[in-house]
């Protein structure tokens, strides 16, 4: 493993899949948006590519009966998911940091989300809708945004916990 430190201008396709496989378990380096949305398409694809296949196969009328076949594709779609969550979470959290979230706040910004987003039923379900809306449209722009966009030079310790200091 190492530290991933992207620099702006410099991040090709080739470079930021190398990077995303590099970086598997790499939470502290920076990602910049070239790297991050040159992965989120190629991932996307190949998250859903098998849920497309299985949909198309429904759609056409396919008999898709529980044979080893079938088994064998679901343990297959399970392993890739299991083995690209921690790389890509990792990814997210990079970006978030090159944006200029403290690692820490990126964190406690998505348990916040999962935490909501939990609630998303029942008597409150639309204070908590906001919530993880909010919360993930502001996750979402930090992976918009240009590298430092949202560092501070404030010495308020719940802005310091959420954002990086701006260097000097």
């Amino acid at each position: 493993m190492r530290v991933i430190h992207e620099k702006a201008g410099k991040v090709t396709c080739k470079t930021a899949w190398r990077d995303y496989f590099k970086g598997y378990f790499d939470f502290m380096g920076q990602t910049t948006r070239a790297g991050y949305w040159w992965m989120m398409p190629i991932l996307v694809i190949v998250w859903f590519l098998p849920f497309f296949c299985l949909l198309f196969a429904q759609v056409a009328k396919l008999k898709i009966q529980m044979s080893g076949a079938l088994v064998l594709y679901i343990i297959m779609v399970g392993l890739l998911a299991l083995g690209t969550f921690i790389p890509t979470l990792a990814l997210s959290v990079r970006r978030c940091r090159d944006a200029g979230l403290n690692g820490r706040g990126a964190v406690v910004l998505w348990l916040l989300n999962g935490f909501a987003s939990r609630f998303t039923t029942g008597t409150q379900a639309h204070a908590w809708t906001l919530i993880s809306a909010i919360i993930g449209l502001t996750l979402f722009s930090m992976t918009l945004l240009k590298t430092n966009a949202v560092t501070t030079k404030s010495d308020n310790p719940l802005v310091k916990f959420f954002l990086r200091q701006r260097a000097a």
